[in-house]
């Protein structure tokens, strides 16, 4: 208001009230209630708008920003971009929360980097992960004898960014916690969040937050932060819909035209594609048209992640992991196309071929992804449904069988389905080794477990294999460590009482 009377505008006051309205507390509320807001604005101050800025040029920078990134900019999550920036413009502390997937990071990196495009001004980024370290190694400790004070990791950044030696001063400096808002270690930063903005420290030191510091906190859930805390922070709400579908599929599609895939593979050389021309770069081109029409909305796969998500899993099912598995596997399938190529230079398959393959492997990769974390009932049904939706031919005289029984062979350049149970090999065991705890009867169940462990290694994604004692999830991951080339594996056992310090 003070702004615009000293502009010589006019001032509606009912405008500036509506848009102060909009942009701290619309951010916070999920769609329902966001609907019901807007309706009770309209009863108090009837035909008042309050539009507010534009921000046409921070817009502009985040859509060029997401390009450059590779990034589908879908029109709620460039909404809550632009909320962030409002946001962290009232407050210095910052609470983004919503599930895993929803765009939290995405949205803070795009920001940073857009405002660095519209105000020139340089941002740099420290992501903490407050659970992976003990309080003491987050604020420091002070020795009881020698009363020595040695910096923990947040105040060795705050004090460097204080001490600005190499310029920081006139950086935006975005300090972000990534994990639980847990009492035990927020509470001290409450005086930093309030307006005192002071870190006090247990040596009686005392250090300012800087103007151009921001303190977020990315997190799934507010049920373990006290009021104390969240009431000192802005708060940008990021929905399970605020990441569409469509958005997650064609990120994936643009990056698997424009960047070589970095995987295990026998015969090409490393290194990045530098022409249209790569093989490498020419089989991904190929793969990402195959896939385009399935990854597309209302497509085979969203309709079976909608399919699967009404079953039984033995995790919570959510969009972000589900998709995180299928792009893995059909990363595989690609980096299995490659392979050959280089392999057989001379007689590389088709792209008829190649579109065959990689159309069958999307099959068994939504499978698994989908279904990979339910029983046998759940994967009958994705692959009874997978099956019942697709064009691709399908194994002969499959009957009742799971799709997952059959895997994707590639001999002499043809494409077939090749049963599992045929692949089991015959294995001689000597008598003295039947005891050995490393000796692997390979059965169609370890055999197809091994090639989807595989495919996740392969990608560098994280695993976690469930099951009862007994079940053979040992067994089966390390017989798929040791395809693995220059690879060592260290086993280790954790528990509930496990700390970061092990």
């Amino acid at each position: 208001r003070e702004q615009l009377q000293h502009s010589g505008e006019e001032v509606d006051e009912q405008a500036l009230v509506i848009q102060s309205v909009r942009e701290t507390v619309v951010p916070k509320l999920v769609a329902a209630d966001m609907r019901l807001l807007m309706r009770l604005l309209d009863d108090v101050f009837p035909g008042a708008t309050g539009s507010g800025p534009s921000n046409e040029a921070l817009r502009a920078a985040v859509l060029a920003e997401c390009a450059a990134r590779r990034l589908e900019p879908g029109a709620e999550w460039v909404e809550k971009v632009v909320q962030l920036h409002q946001i962290q413009a009232l407050h210095h502390g910052l609470m983004l929360v919503g599930a895993a997937g929803s765009g939290k990071t995405a949205a803070w990196r795009v920001l940073l980097a857009a405002l660095e495009r519209v105000e020139g001004v340089e941002g740099v980024s420290y992501v903490i992960d407050p659970k992976a370290v003990s309080k003491d190694e987050l604020y420091g400790t002070l020795d009881a004898t020698t009363r020595e004070w040695r910096d923990g990791l947040f105040t060795h950044l705050l004090r460097k960014i204080v001490d600005s030696v190499r310029g920081e001063s006139a950086k935006r400096h975005w300090i972000v916690f990534d994990g639980d808002v847990d009492p035990e270690w927020v509470e001290n930063l409450n005086s930093v969040l309030d307006d005192n903005r002071l870190l006090t420290l247990p040596n009686g030191e005392r250090l300012g937050l800087p103007p151009n510091v921001r303190i977020m906190f990315e997190v799934d859930t507010l049920k373990y932060a006290t009021p104390a805390t969240v009431s000192r922070c802005g708060m940008v709400w990021f929905g399970a819909d605020t990441v569409t579908f469509e958005m997650a599929g064609q990120h994936y599609l643009k990056t698997l035209q424009a960047e070589p895939l970095q995987g295990e593979i026998d015969g090409v050389p490393g290194g990045p594609a530098q022409t249209d021309d790569d093989p490498v770069m020419r089989v991904q081109t190929l793969a990402a048209r195959v896939f385009a029409p399935h990854l597309a909305g209302g497509g085979l796969v969203e309709r079976a992640l909608v399919h699967a998500e009404g079953l039984e899993h033995i995790m919570d099912f959510t969009h972000a992991r589900a998709l995180s598995t299928l792009f893995a596997l059909l990363s595989k399938a690609v980096l299995d196309v490659v392979e050959y190529d280089a392999q057989h230079s001379d007689f590389p398959l088709d792209a008829e071929a190649s579109s065959v393959f990689l159309g069958r492997r999307l099959l068994l990769a939504t499978v698994w992804a989908f279904a990979g974390d339910g029983g046998r009932v759940a994967r009958q049904e994705v692959s009874d449904y997978v099956c019942g939706a697709t064009t691709e031919e399908l194994p002969a005289g499959m009957a009742d069988e799971s799709i997952t029984d059959y895997d994707v062979g590639l001999r002499g350049g043809a494409v077939a389905w090749e049963a599992w149970a045929d692949k089991v090999p015959t294995l001689e065991v000597e008598t003295h080794h039947v005891t050995d705890s490393s000796l692997v009867v390979p059965t169609t169940d370890t055999l197809r477990h091994e090639s989807v462990l595989a495919a996740l290694l392969a990608a560098h994604r994280p695993l976690l294999l469930c099951g009862p004692p007994g079940s053979g999830k040992t067994m089966t991951l390390l017989a798929a460590l040791r395809r693995l080339p220059d690879l060592d594996v260290a086993a280790l056992n954790f528990s509930s009482a496990t700390t970061p310090e092990l």
